[in-house]
C-alpha cells in the first residue's frame, strides 16, 4: 500500500509490474482490490496502477458531499498519473 496527497486528500494506491503504465479504476462501492488478479496476469507487460477512489477502501472519506464529483474523480486520476509512483 502506498499513499499520495492529491487534491486535498490521501489516496491509497498500488503499483506493480513494468512497461507502459495502465491505471485501473473501480466502480462505486468497490475498491482497488478488485484488480488483484490483473496485477499478476498483466504485470509482465504493464506497470499497473490501481487506486481507491474517495470514500472507498483505504482512501480518505471526506464528510463534505461537495468533495465527491465526477470532476474530482477525474482530477484525482490525473493527479495520480502525474505522481512519480514507484
Amino acid at each position: 500500500m502506498a499513499r499520495a496527497k492529491l487534491n486535498g486528500i490521501e489516496i491509497d494506491y498500488e503499483v506493480t509490474g513494468r512497461g507502459r503504465p495502465l491505471i485501473l479504476g473501480h466502480g462505486y462501492g468497490a475498491t482497488r482490490r478488485m484488480w488483484s488478479g490483473q496485477h499478476a496476469a498483466l504485470g509482465d507487460r504493464y506497470r499497473l496502477i490501481t487506486w481507491d477512489m474517495r470514500g472507498h477502501g483505504q482512501t480518505e472519506t471526506p464528510d463534505d458531499p461537495a468533495q465527491y464529483s465526477t470532476e474530482l474523480t477525474v482530477a484525482d486520476t490525473r493527479g495520480l498519473r502525474a505522481q512519480p509512483l514507484g
